[in-house]
């Protein structure tokens, strides 16, 4: 039965629980009702395979309040927990149901350390296993452009200086600045980084560069840039990243894995314009220069064609020289020989007919052959192709007839 329902039904008719449906409408009210509670630890922790149990004290009246933590969201917290740590812990209020006795516990979602001793002591554990791991090496490190254009923004809108230093120290030079709001510190703070660093690489993948920054604080306002998630979102991360958090001393997890450290956001800014400042200083140079360099350059082309047009002119003239020598030297040679040549030829021509006399149809005339044709003088060699007076005409050695034909007799294939 839902809230509403039973509220709206209570003054109509008595409305009676068991147990277990009392449990389950009071979680119904107590879960939603999320908060952040500080407290000291207490000295027993309950550690199980997948969630921890212990009591969380508070100073000054000794409460103590049952709280528990998944195993999954402590392993972010990169550090044991142990008795005498004073945290900040966001979560909810439930009765757990059981058959031996229902408990009221607080589930922890995310902790918070208090205290620089232990935080440092966290930052070490968590900088060990991420270098180990790889996530700080220079192979992995993206390449930021040189001439950045496009520039993706993370940081809070509220904050008192770093996103107003890093756009009041980012040159005027054409840049497209893309802002996503973020808190910088405290329970909510690693979410909502890590998200807007998803949401760029989903959907404006063509920037140049991300910018991650925040001014400078204590070991406890830095956190959330010393956990794992941001680190491990970082070096997920296509687009390239600067980071410029805190002050120049401070040194973070983010700045580790981030591709690019800056040691402040002003200095990420100045960073970013360096390329564009140095290029705009030496344009007039170049401008300057230009004229004087194109000159040359012609010049020299100029001398080039001038030394290949001599050297040319000098190689046609020697060659065109040479060439003439040949000529007249061929028709010397050809004057000399010509009647040498007229004998050869003469004899070949002589050879030649004398080949061909065995094959001339005056020949085969003179030894009593002869040659019929038709009108149009087409040769007749099959007489079945004749008809009846048909004129045909015969070519005798001395002479031709012209004949008339009466009768067409044919032969047995193979007989004459």
């Amino acid at each position: 039965m839902k809230i509403n329902q039973t509220l709206e039904t209570e003054s109509k008719e008595e409305k009676i629980f068991t147990v277990s449906e009392y449990i389950d409408f009071l979680n119904q009210i107590l879960i939603p009702q999320k908060a952040v509670i500080q407290g000291e630890i207490g000295r027993k922790i309950d550690v199980r395979p997948k969630y921890s149990t212990f009591n969380l004290l508070d100073k000054s009246d000794k409460s103590v309040l049952k709280c528990l933590i998944w195993e999954n969201r402590l392993e972010n917290l990169g550090i044991e927990l142990k008795g005498g740590m004073e945290i900040k812990a966001f979560g909810f209020p439930k009765i757990y149901k059981s058959e031996y006795g229902s408990e009221f516990e607080f589930q922890i979602e995310e902790i918070i350390l208090i205290g620089e001793g232990i935080l440092k002591q966290a930052f070490e554990a968590l900088k060990r296993k991420l270098e180990g791991e790889g996530l700080f090496k220079e192979e992995f490190k993206k390449p930021i452009p040189r001439f950045c254009q496009r520039i993706g923004l993370i940081t809070s809108k509220y904050g008192k200086g770093a996103k107003p230093d890093f756009e009041r120290h980012l040159e005027k030079y054409g840049f497209e600045v893309y802002f996503y709001d973020v808190r910088v510190e405290g329970l909510f703070a690693i979410n909502e980084i890590c998200e807007a660093i998803r949401w760029f690489n989903e959907n404006m993948l063509n920037l140049d560069v991300l910018a991650l920054i925040r001014g400078g604080g204590d070991w406890e306002s830095l956190q959330s840039f010393n956990s794992e998630q941001v680190g491990r979102a970082i070096f997920a991360s296509k687009i390239p990243i600067i980071s410029g958090v805190g002050h120049e001393s401070d040194v973070t997890i983010a700045d580790y894995v981030a591709d690019l450290r800056a040691s402040t956001p002003t200095d990420a800014a100045k960073i970013l314009s360096e390329s564009w400042k140095l290029a705009s200083g030496k344009i007039f140079d170049y401008e300057k220069n230009l004229r004087f360099l194109s000159n040359q350059v012609f010049k020299n082309v100029k001398e080039k064609i001038i030394s290949f047009e001599e050297n040319f002119t000098a190689k046609i003239k020697n060659l065109l020289k040479d060439q003439k020598l040949n000529i007249q030297q061929i028709l010397k040679d050809l004057i000399k020989n010509k009647n040498r040549w007229k004998e050869k030829i003469e004899k070949l021509l002589i050879q030649q007919e004398e080949k061909l006399i065995p094959s001339s149809p005056q020949l085969k005339l003179k030894q009593g052959y002869t040659i019929t044709s038709d009108k149009s003088g087409k040769i007749i060699k099959d007489p079945t192709k004749l008809k009846i007076s048909q004129t045909i005409e015969t070519k005798f050695y001395k002479g031709q007839v012209l004949s008339k034909i009466n009768k067409i007799k044919k032969y047995a294939r193979g007989k004459i």
